[in-house]
């Protein structure tokens, strides 16, 4: 049965409970509360599937081949892709019972949505003591029925913006669904497809917040071209922010497909032709280099910047000069981290602060405006992007290239934690950067600051200067085995707002000689009987410790302590 375009359908309607069409629209529907809909997509068009209200459930069908024998299999999906879920990127297919891509995720700005779990069924709400209510399953029965295809009492579905996750003793749990008024996913087909989308119709528990609402679909021309991406949410009240590339992106995308969303930015997870174990002794023997813009920015500037950060931050202040750095904490009232990251002295009256989280000058603000200080906080990560240049040889790459201005005249000057301004040179370029002395390797190295105009070339000069040492970019997961060996923190891994720097094994960034500070009180609590504390295991093989793997005394049976996890231990692999 050959598949045409569908008919425009409702396109200039001009709802106005829908955000702006991301580019030309061929065909648009209205599935309305509890009902589904079948629909028509051509290769290479693009299926946007809309959350109207929010907290919406929208179960996905998909079928191709003349009589539709090829259908959307949740199964074979995980397997291939190794994830419960496909997201945007490398892993972002959806295959078919004969392994075959059906579509692929685009785009998608809730995050949270179900591969495992029937479209529900008339027998679920029987089970419940609901008999006759109308179901997912049923309607999708109803409306590819005209294409000849066999009701069934359960269909395996995309459930999107069902909110479920497999807990600790791996049961199914779910609860009302994340996705917010006009959150959507983006699907790319990759063959003709008869679809079938759903609102879900269930009203019985928290799924669809008690109370079904409509789904939106539009259907755009196959040759728009809809860059990858996820969406971030900082706050909750914050609007969605899609993944983006820094300046080094298209330079890396030349060398290696294997991309992921880390901290609202592409980065890579390794190269192609080397790879993780060929990265991480790059970075031991000779230099790496690698993509850190993900790292948030921000100045502090004004009369009391000083008295600000001395307040909010870890360690003592009054011992930085200009030109130096410190690293250590934001701390919340009860000790714990809010986040980590360094503190760059420019003057009395003016700093840098580089961490991880947007929110960290929501917080800086909060703190000033609770203590009256005068301060502006300005957001600088989208002009400042960052390159690490890490490894033993990376000075001997570097010092040739770089000229500072005062009062610095080479790089062999510029200490621990100390940073200059200057420019960086080669093949007729000249390229303004801030060079610190700092690494999140554990080895000799800098970072490159560099207005994100430049970074392409900044990246093209350094990797030209490494080609006689042997230099390699190097990727997040030969990062993550170098980070942790050298005993650096991750957010989310080895630290959290409930975890303490005594806790998370850096007790030498917390000044409590300091007169007063966010989390002293309570500090001076923890120190002396901290409730866990982060310890490094060596293992005697080549093994690699696993999240969740369990940790035993040598001949005994029961456990140390708790499972391993990152806010309990840091493992090094040896």
């Amino acid at each position: 049965m050959p598949l045409t375009t569908p008919a425009v359908a409702e396109s200039d309607a001009g709802y106005s409970d829908l955000p702006a069409p991301l580019g030309r629209v061929v065909a648009e529907y209205r599935v309305e509360a509890a009902t589904a809909m079948a629909y028509r997509v051509q290769a290479g068009q693009y299926i946007q599937i809309i959350d109207v209200e929010g907290s919406q459930c929208s179960d996905f069908l998909a079928f191709a081949g003349e009589q539709f024998e090829q259908e959307l299999d949740a199964t074979v999906t995980r397997t291939l892709n190794g994830l419960a879920m496909p997201r945007a990127g490398l892993h972002g297919k959806y295959f078919s019972q004969t392994m075959q891509p059906l579509f692929e995720v685009i785009q998608d700005t809730c995050g949270r949505h179900d591969n495992f779990l029937l479209a529900c069924t008339a027998r679920y709400y029987e089970d419940v003591g609901y008999p006759g209510h109308p179901s997912c399953s049923e309607n999708f029965n109803q409306v590819l029925q005209p294409y000849g295809i066999q009701p069934r009492p359960g269909w395996s579905a995309v459930n999107f913006f069902y909110n479920t996750a497999v807990d600790c003793e791996g049961a199914i749990v779910g609860g009302e669904s994340w996705s917010r008024p006009g959150d959507y996913v983006l699907l790319r087909a990759g063959c003709d497809l008869l679809c079938a989308s759903s609102s879900c119709a269930d009203d019985v528990d928290p799924t669809n917040a008690w109370n079904p609402t409509a789904i939106h679909v539009r259907i755009y021309d196959a040759s728009e071209e809809f860059p990858q991406a996820m969406g971030r949410r900082v706050s909750p009240t914050a609007p969605v922010r899609l993944t983006r590339d820094s300046a080094f992106t298209p330079r890396i995308r030349e060398l290696t497909q294997y991309l992921v969303e880390y901290n609202g930015f592409w980065v890579p997870n390794s190269f192609a032709n080397y790879g993780p174990q060929a990265e991480y002794w790059a970075l031991r023997e000779r230099a790496v280099l690698l993509d850190l813009s993900a790292l948030r920015k921000f100045e502090i500037q004004g009369p009391d910047a000083y008295d600000l950060l001395q307040m909010a931050f870890s360690r003592d202040l009054a011992k930085l000069s200009v030109g130096q750095s410190a690293y250590g904490c934001l701390l919340n009232p009860h000790g714990g981290i809010i986040d980590d990251g360094i503190v760059f002295c420019f003057g009395k009256t003016a700093y840098r602060y580089v961490g991880n989280c947007d929110t960290d000058a929501d917080w800086l603000q909060q703190v000033a405006d609770q203590y009256g200080f005068t301060v502006s906080i300005e957001r600088m990560s989208d002009q400042l992007h960052n390159l690490a240049l890490q490894g033993p040889l990376s000075r001997d790459i570097l010092r040739p290239l770089v000229q500072f201005d005062e009062p610095f005249t080479n790089l062999d000057q510029l200490g621990y934690f100390r940073f200059a301004t200057g420019t960086v040179s080669g093949e007729g370029k000249t390229i303004p950067v801030l060079v610190s002395r700092t690494g999140y390797t554990g080895e000799l190295g800098y970072e490159l600051f560099v207005h994100p105009d430049r970074g392409a070339e900044l990246w093209d000069l350094l990797m030209q200067a490494g080609q006689p040492y042997n230099l390699l970019p190097m990727g997040m997961l030969a990062l993550d085995c170098a980070r942790i060996e050298a005993g650096l923190l991750a957010a989310g891994r080895e630290f959290d707002d409930l975890t303490s720097p005594y806790q998370a094994g850096i007790g030498w960034a917390v000044a409590l000689k300091k007169p007063d500070f966010i989390g002293k009180a309570a500090l001076e609590q923890i120190k002396p009987h901290p409730p866990k504390v982060a310890v490094g295991l060596v293992l005697a093989g080549n093994e690699v410790a696993a999240h969740g793997q369990s940790v035993y005394p040598v001949g005994e049976r029961w456990r140390v302590g708790a499972n391993i996890r990152a806010t309990d231990w840091t493992v090094l692999s040896g």
